[in-house]
C-alpha cells in the first residue's frame, strides 16, 4: 500500500523524539551514580573513572541531542515536503531547528560522520 511521505516522516520524527525523551530519562536516573567520585577515595583509578563517568554522560547527551535534531529535522522535512514541487524540496527550511552544527553539516552533505575514537571535550 502507497502512502504519501509527509506522515511517514512524520511517524518517524515521533519515534525519535520519544527515544531522545528515554534516552534523557536514562542520563537523569545513571547521572548521580557515575558523576561523583566514591566518598574518602583518593586514588588515581578512582580519579580515572570518574574522568571516563563523565566523559560516558557527555556522549549520552550528545545522543540525546542528535536524536532530537533528527526528530527535528524529519518533521520539517514532512512540513516542507507538504509544499514541493516535483522537483523536490528546500533542505534548508527544514533544517532551522538544528542545534548540533555537525549534524547539520552532515545532512546538507558538507561533514564527514563523527570519529568514533573523538572523545567530548570536558569543561
Amino acid at each position: 500500500m502507497k502512502e504519501p511521505l509527509p506522515p511517514l516522516l512524520e511517524r518517524t520524527a515521533a519515534i525519535l523524539a520519544d527515544s531522545a525523551r528515554l534516552l534523557l530519562q536514562i542520563e537523569d536516573s545513571i547521572a548521580p551514580l557515575l558523576a561523583r567520585p566514591p566518598h574518602g577515595s583518593q586514588m588515581p583509578e578512582t580519579v580515572a573513572n570518574f574522568r571516563s563517568s563523565v566523559v560516558s554522560l557527555q556522549k549520552i547527551d550528545l545522543l540525546s541531542q542528535t536524536l532530537e535534531d533528527l526528530s527535528f529535522w524529519l518533521d520539517d522535512l514532512a512540513q516542507t515536503a507538504r509544499h514541493a514541487d516535483d522537483e523536490g524540496v528546500f533542505a534548508e527550511q527544514a533544517m532551522r531547528r538544528l542545534r548540533l552544527a555537525d549534524l547539520r553539516q552532515r545532512l546538507s552533505g558538507q561533514g564527514a560522520s563523527v570519529e568514533p575514537t573523538s572523545e567530548p571535550v570536558l569543561f
